[in-house]
Formats: structure tokens, sequence, C-alpha cells
């Protein structure tokens, strides 16, 4: 369901009760290597971007909050951050930097496999597939917005067990490649109603974004990108 208006004493509900389903998920798993602070950090991470994305952005969610699905603006993905909630946020030095690291190149990414003249969102899926029945109907819910409003979503993720759901609903791979130096495995996918006459192709070589530091090596004792996965 879509999250509309959400007072801030309902975003921080949310951001504690998802927190701890998603301690091995990838991405958090890259953001945060200590696993101890992990739980923390990913709660004071919704806290701010759940304020500051419901403002302009589509969030979704479903009512056991096991899911957060976001569909964010392509030039509002990656900006700076401020206020009380941030300031929070920025306490984890190496997390927060990581963050900045892999917004800044998703929006790099995103900026090249989207045509310059079609609007286009960033998607994020906060949830493993423990949850895929959820994940699917609330994809559904974005697709559909997405086809009224005419707009390509963009959508990356470190796992590739994500892939095959993602195809089902219509997305096509763009971009595929290690993250930088790290042991994940990131893919681009694109949804878009229409042909468009630049079609996403796999981007093999680019030239990486620069940003103000190279992402903090990964725990080795996290095993795989999938390690949420394993059941």
């Amino acid at each position: 369901m879509l999250l509309e208006n959400p007072s801030k004493k309902q975003i921080k509900e949310i951001s504690a009760q998802i927190a701890p389903k998603l301690i091995t998920h990838p991405v958090f798993m890259f953001y945060c290597k200590n696993s101890d602070n992990r739980q923390k950090f990913i709660e004071d991470y919704f806290n701010y971007y759940l304020q500051k994305w419901s403002k302009t952005e589509l969030i979704f969610t479903n009512d056991s909050r096991d899911v957060i699905v976001t569909l964010v603006d392509i030039n509002n993905y990656h900006t700076k951050n401020k206020g009380i909630a941030a300031s929070k946020l920025k306490k984890y030095k190496n997390p927060y930097a990581n963050v900045s690291y892999h917004q800044g190149n998703v929006a790099y990414l995103s900026e090249i496999v989207a045509p310059a003249n079609i609007n286009t969102k960033i998607m994020t899926v906060y949830a493993t597939l423990k949850y895929s029945a959820e994940i699917k109907k609330i994809v559904d819910e974005a697709i559909k917005i997405a086809q009224e409003q005419n707009f390509m979503i963009v959508y990356e993720t470190f796992s590739k067990k994500s892939i095959d759901l993602m195809t089902k609903k219509g997305f096509s791979v763009a971009y595929e490649k290690q993250f930088s130096t790290t042991q994940y495995f990131e893919t681009v996918m694109t949804y878009y109603k229409h042909d468009w006459s630049e079609p996403a192709k796999l981007i093999k070589e680019f030239k990486p974004i620069v940003i103000d530091k190279e992402p903090e090596e990964t725990d080795k004792n996290d095993n795989n990108n999938d390690a949420e996965y394993q059941e």
C-alpha cells in the first residue's frame, strides 16, 4: 500500500519494525560492516530517509512492515542530507560514507540507462525474498502508478536471486557487474511500458563516478550477497 503523509511517530514505528528484518540484507551489510550496530543503523536510516522522501516521493509498505519499496525521482535520489535526523545518521561515519558512495553510483548508472527525455524514478526494494509474495504485490502497485504517470522505473540490486522475480514483472537487465572492489554483484534493471528509440543496453565498461570516499572493505564473515535468502 502507498504510505501517504506519514507522521514522524508513524515513521519511527515503521523504522523500528522493519530494522531487525533487514540485518542480513546485502545493501545494509555493505553499508554497515559492524553487525552489532547494523540494526540501530537501519532504524536511523529509515527514520531519516522516510521523512525526507515522504514529502515528494512514493513509499510503499505492507501492514506487517515486512517490505518497504521506494520510488524516488532520479534528480532527488542522491542529494545533500541535512537536519536533525541526518545528523543522527552521520554519526555512523563509515556506514554513512558507504550510503553516499552507493547512492551516487546508482544515480550515475540510472542516468546512463534511462533516456534523458523520459521521466525516471529509482526503485529500491527493502525486503528479503522470504517476503516475495508481498514484494510482488507492492511492485505491481508501483508498476501500475508508473504506467498511469508514464515514467520509467530503474531498479538496482545486489542479489542475483531478485533478478528472476523482476524479470517476470517485465523488467529488463541493463547493467550487471561487480560493485567496485567489493564482493557484491550489482544489477540494474529497467521497466517502461513503451518502447523507446535507445533501449537500455548492457554496459560493460563505464567511467566510475568520483565520490568523496571509496567504500569500506566488506566483512569477510558476511558470507555472500545472497546471505539473507538462506533459509
